[in-house]
């Protein structure tokens, strides 16, 4: 199975495709424009809206990622939360990661992170589908192989609905790069509360920590209005209103890695 996926993703992409490198600003010491205070409803909050870092040529997608989304009533397929390039920028070895799921017959979906060019495989999981749609979170388990510093990852989640043909199952894909820690915005991220922290890591274009953090607002404050704000507005800043508003789901998944 997994000799297979590495095949597939490795035809559908050119070896050798080389990006600019990842230039993120250091961060003032000063609040950037991102965390400017703002009046919504008579709730005092921060925008929450994404910058995008100024990183050159997106990184490149393959064609069988849009295919195969028969069994999903309505043809839907499932949806990454990544900003509009496709890459999430994270601080962390250990990062969480973001779909929006639709009904569908799949009880599971696979979980696979490959290196760069696609070769070989770094991580794989099976994760268990919710009977709804709504949006699911995974967290890289402290025991799996930690993302390193500079290097770029490209993931896949696939619903599995026909394990006999899996060229057909509705299938999402995104890159994730670990790159390393600004000094200032760490420092004036251990000063905030996790509503100036959101601001800070989506102010900087640190994608993973910015959604993560907002998830986790929302999950201890659901009735906040300013989190419940805060993350529609992240969420619109990357192109996915549509989604915004679905339910946060849990699942349960076995913290157990498997590794080819």
């Amino acid at each position: 199975m997994t000799q297979y996926w590495v095949m597939r993703f490795s035809s559908a992409i050119a070896l050798g495709l080389a990006l600019a490198p990842l230039s993120v600003d250091a961060v003032s010491a000063s609040q950037p424009k991102s965390s400017s205070a703002l009046q919504n409803r008579g709730t005092f909050r921060i925008s929450q809206s994404f910058k995008p870092p100024n990183r050159g040529t997106p990184p490149p997608t393959a064609g069988g990622a849009t295919r195969g989304n028969s069994c999903v009533p309505n043809h839907k397929k499932p949806i990454s939360l990544i900003p509009k390039d496709r890459l999430g920028l994270t601080f962390s070895a250990n990062p969480t990661f973001y779909w929006h799921v639709p009904t569908s017959p799949a009880k599971a979906a696979k979980f696979l992170i490959l290196t760069s060019d696609d070769v070989d495989v770094v991580y794989e999981a099976t994760i268990p589908l919710p009977a709804k749609s709504g949006i699911i979170s995974y967290a890289l388990p402290k025991n799996a192989p930690p993302l390193e510093i500079g290097k770029r990852y490209h993931w896949f989640l696939t619903l599995d609905c026909n394990p006999a043909n899996p060229s057909v199952n509705p299938i999402t894909e995104g890159w994730t790069e670990r790159i390393a820690p600004d000094v200032a915005l760490l420092k004036q991220v251990e000063k905030a509360d996790l509503k100036t922290r959101a601001s800070l890591y989506a102010g900087s274009g640190i994608w993973h920590e910015a959604v993560t953090t907002l998830h986790a607002l929302r999950r201890t404050n659901p009735q906040d209005v300013s989190a419940i704000d805060g993350w529609n507005e992240l969420l619109k800043s990357v192109g996915l209103s549509a989604i915004a508003t679905e339910p946060l789901l849990d699942i349960t998944v076995s913290q157990n890695p498997v590794k080819k």
